[in-house]
């Protein structure tokens, strides 16, 4: 299974082409190169990236396309990521009446600042996020086929 870096490169080369066919193909590979990634600073890193890819043209702007492709190849280098880090264990945070999810979150924060955290909550925290940003934390989350939502925080 290829890497994300060596995924991430195979991306940009096709960007750089103007392979736009094989731009998408090479996406969808880096996609399922994170979704295996055991590293859940790569995740938040990532994500964010793709995110940002998703929602662009790339054939309609091939240079921000690009720039975006690199300026993710240079976190994905300048981060160092660890190789084949355990994912952290999960806060259920279900079955909680507001505000004890996020005052669980942020005692958990409190405890180990520096560690990721995975919590699951019956639904996507949006009022939480701003919170985070302020705290200097960076965020990422998913619907689970359960119903629940996975969010994974860590240090920005």
């Amino acid at each position: 299974m290829p890497d994300l870096e060596q995924q991430l490169g195979e991306v940009i080369e096709c960007a750089r082409r103007g392979d736009w066919g094989g731009y998408r193909a090479c996406l969808d590979a880096l996609r399922e190169a994170l979704a295996e990634d055991p590293r859940p600073e790569a995740h938040v890193l990532v994500q964010r990236h793709l995110d940002t890819l998703s929602a662009a043209s790339p054939r309609h702007d091939p240079e921000g396309c690009t720039a975006e492709l690199e300026a993710l190849a240079a976190a994905l280098r300048g981060r160092g990521l660890k190789r084949a880090r355990a994912r952290p264990p999960a806060l259920d945070l279900r079955g909680l009446q507001p505000p004890e999810p996020i005052v669980r979150i942020f005692e958990a924060l409190e405890r180990a600042p520096d560690e990721p955290l995975r919590a699951i909550l019956p639904h996507e925290p949006v009022p939480l996020y701003a919170l985070l940003r302020e705290r200097g934390y960076a965020y990422s989350g998913e619907q689970r086929a359960d119903g629940g939502f996975e969010l994974l925080i860590e240090r920005s």
